[in-house]
């Protein structure tokens, strides 16, 4: 985001998301009890609202044409892409080379479909919905525009009707569709399109209010005294409600109160922020080979402790080698060739003619005429 436009608070967000779903993966892996209150499922769900929140804070008002649509892809693309191919690519060599049982099986069947951000191996099926609704949300930037600036409502009547009826059929869609995860991309959207008409510094005592009750909410359902049944994974994944309280927490949390300051803007969450994509994808590789490294001794906290440290560790390694200098890669790559206007040929300038005397001409002929 630009100075005017950054929420240090959602970069803490995205920082206790990815926390929650090491945590998650750690309980799966039997460092900790199973929990029931499915916190990887929570994290990606966060994830997934906070991309439809900050697409419709940051782009929503703009105006739709080339330049901002190319800026908008270039900066998608350049944000996922060289985190990602770098983790497939690494994981088709490890998985092929070195171990064919590592966590990661891309193969050299599936190779293709993970480059094209399409795979659904392992924790890598988040991916496709995220890149898919990067797709969908330049319609509704569309529709959006169109409808501010022309009174033409044609196109979000259409946008509204076409993602109505993707929750309509939300749970027989397949996991790796957007369809199947768009109540929480849109509830989002919404948020931020509030958020992003919202004025800074209006209203915060009540806001700060709010904030304490989602927080006491929050901690009565984790100390099991507003007991909650998310049921299985894929009935919370289609459920409305987790999606609008999803929605409710990111746009309360993004106004910057003394509260929401301290707690998600402190040094170690703001840093688990920055790294959060490089966490997400390298939690399970470094769980599993921690569990090679263990082997039968039994699990404890402080080797749960350690392998948390290596996944921070290795997570900052990656970000600040691949994801960010790829990043800056991209986008100077994409800036110069598709925003630099190219330099206009100039046309030949027509040169006056000349009037050639005729040879015989002389000045007595001159003087003669």
């Amino acid at each position: 985001m630009s100075t005017e436009q950054r929420i240090d608070s959602l970069t803490g967000i995205r920082g206790l998301a990815a926390l929650l779903v090491v945590y998650s993966h750690l309980c799966e892996y039997k460092f900790f009890s199973l929990s029931a209150l499915l916190p990887g499922e929570v994290g990606v769900m966060v994830f997934f609202t906070l991309s439809g929140f900050l697409m419709s804070f940051l782009y929503g008002e703009k105006d739709f044409n080339y330049g901002s649509v190319v800026r908008y892809g270039i900066s998608r693309f350049s944000r996922i892409a060289p985190a990602y191919l770098f983790v497939v690519i690494a994981s088709y060599l490890i998985y092929n080379l070195v171990d064919g049982q590592f966590i990661y099986a891309i193969t050299h069947g599936n190779l293709l479909r993970h480059l094209m951000f399409s795979g659904n191996v392992s924790a890598l099926w988040s991916i496709p919905p995220e890149v898919q609704f990067y797709g969908v949300f330049v319609g509704i930037w569309f529709a959006l525009w169109a409808f501010r600036t022309r009174g033409n409502s044609a196109f979000l009547v259409m946008m509204l009707v076409a993602v109505f009826a993707l929750l309509s059929y939300r749970s027989s869609l397949p996991g790796t569709f957007v369809g199947s995860k768009i109540h929480y991309f849109f509830t989002g959207v919404i948020f931020g399109l509030v958020r992003a008409r919202s004025r800074p510094g209006i209203g915060m005592a009540p806001i700060a209010v709010l904030q304490v009750m989602v927080l006491l909410a929050i901690g009565l359902v984790i100390a099991d005294v507003m007991h909650i049944d998310f049921g299985s994974k894929k009935h919370f994944y289609s459920s409305l409600e987790t999606a609008l309280f999803a929605g409710i927490v990111i746009f309360v949390f993004s106004f910057d109160t003394g509260m929401s300051k301290r707690l998600l803007g402190n040094r170690f969450i703001a840093m688990c922020g920055e790294c959060s994509f490089s966490m997400y994808l390298l939690n399970i590789p470094v769980i599993y080979f921690a569990l090679k490294i263990i082997g039968d001794r039994p699990l404890t906290q402080a080797m749960a402790a350690a392998t948390t440290l290596a996944i921070l560790a290795l997570a900052w390694i990656m970000y600040r080698t691949v994801e960010m200098p790829g990043s800056k890669l991209l986008r100077k790559l994409g800036t110069r060739l598709l925003l630099t206007p190219r330099p206009a040929v100039a046309a030949p300038v027509a040169e006056p003619p000349v009037l050639l005397e005729p040879l015989d001409a002389s000045p007595a002929v001159e003087q003669a005429k």
